[in-house]
């Protein structure tokens, strides 16, 4: 049975040597930074997260992925520990590079190469059992580490864990109508939600969900052992950034992944989610109810605060198109 770690976590198994605090703090190779958190690499072996908007439930997701789904390929943890209010995440260093950065340039056998091997990790973690009852929430145990859960009831916490799916839906509607009352809307949307949604959305079992999957948290690694007659390469991949990791409705994934298509298909990666990740059950969901959360003119609303988003989530608003949070259940269908 998992059980989340206590902290401070260090695993005891072999492991390249750990820098110290203060080496981390002075690296100066950064990977991204804010106002309150890094990413820095070490060296070839080890990238370290840290800071105080890093979240224990990702650290405690690698965990649960290497002991219970080791061949769901992800960063094996080293070490998570708090100093003063910062946490630190210490993580093996992956090789490679992220999708995003190759998938132009790739042929399509070799896109195919890649799609093939994403369906085998997202295989694997639908076959993966919740190990507690009817449970939706983080693989921490605790809620729903996604924004559309970020309490707007003004308590600075995110919503669940929820027993049943029924629950899960009771409380994403609920906090819809929170943030409607908060902005003083009317709430004939939310009243819609509240009779239909639930009709909608039932019958889906809690499935292991990374819940982030866009090519920038994809990395590529070339197989230089391996190429076909025609000089293609081939490549292995691994998933990064389980911070929005979960047990959530089968659904889930697709919605998640399929989110930032809203704005454009510009490229076949907004073909190829389909491919390995479970969306079909979407379309009907998709025609039967119009679940567009956060309206055209919330850009405003968020920017003047009367939309609260998680601390992480603030830190990273950047062009227009990652700061609107104008979320539909599947944003594929407009």
């Amino acid at each position: 049975m998992w059980k989340p770690v206590d902290l401070p976590f260090q695993k005891s198994q072999p492991q390249p040597r750990l820098p110290t605090t203060d080496e981390i703090r002075a690296c100066t190779n950064v990977l991204w930074e804010t106002m309150a958190s890094k990413v820095v690499t070490f060296n070839d072996n080890i990238v370290v997260k840290y800071g105080g908007c890093i979240n224990t439930w990702e650290g405690q997701a690698l965990i649960y992925l290497e002991r219970h789904v080791p061949e769901v390929p992800a960063p094996r943890l080293y070490a998570m520990y708090y100093e003063g209010k910062q946490l630190f995440l210490v993580m093996q260093r992956i090789p490679g590079v992220q999708l995003d950065t190759i998938w132009p340039t790739l042929t399509p056998s070799e896109k195919d190469g890649i799609i093939a091997k994403l369906q085998l990790i997202f295989s694997a973690m639908r076959k993966a059992e919740c190990p507690w009852p009817n449970f939706f929430g983080g693989l921490d145990g605790g809620g729903v580490h996604h924004y559309l859960f970020y309490s707007q009831h003004g308590d600075q916490k995110f919503l669940g864990p929820f027993t049943g799916e029924p629950a899960f839906v009771a409380g994403l509607v609920g906090n819809y109508r929170a943030l409607v009352e908060r902005n003083n809307h009317p709430d004939y949307k939310a009243r819609f939600y509240e009779k239909y949604l639930a009709r909608v959305l039932q019958g889906h079992r809690p499935t292991l969900t990374h819940g982030d999957v866009q090519q920038k948290n994809i990395m590529i690694v070339e197989d230089t052992s391996c190429s076909n007659e025609q000089g293609e390469r081939s490549f292995d991949v691994v998933l990064v950034d389980w911070e929005n990791a979960g047990w959530f409705p089968d659904f889930w994934e697709f919605f998640c992944a399929s989110h930032p298509f809203i704005f454009e298909w510009d490229e076949d990666w907004s073909w190829r989610v389909q491919d390995f990740v479970e969306g079909i059950g979407l379309v009907k969901y998709a025609s039967e109810i119009n679940f567009h959360l956060y309206r055209d003119g919330d850009m405003e609303a968020m920017a003047a605060g009367s939309i609260v988003l998680p601390p992480s989530q603030e830190l990273f608003l950047g062009p227009e198109q990652e700061a609107v949070k104008c979320v539909q259940l599947n944003g594929v269908f407009r």
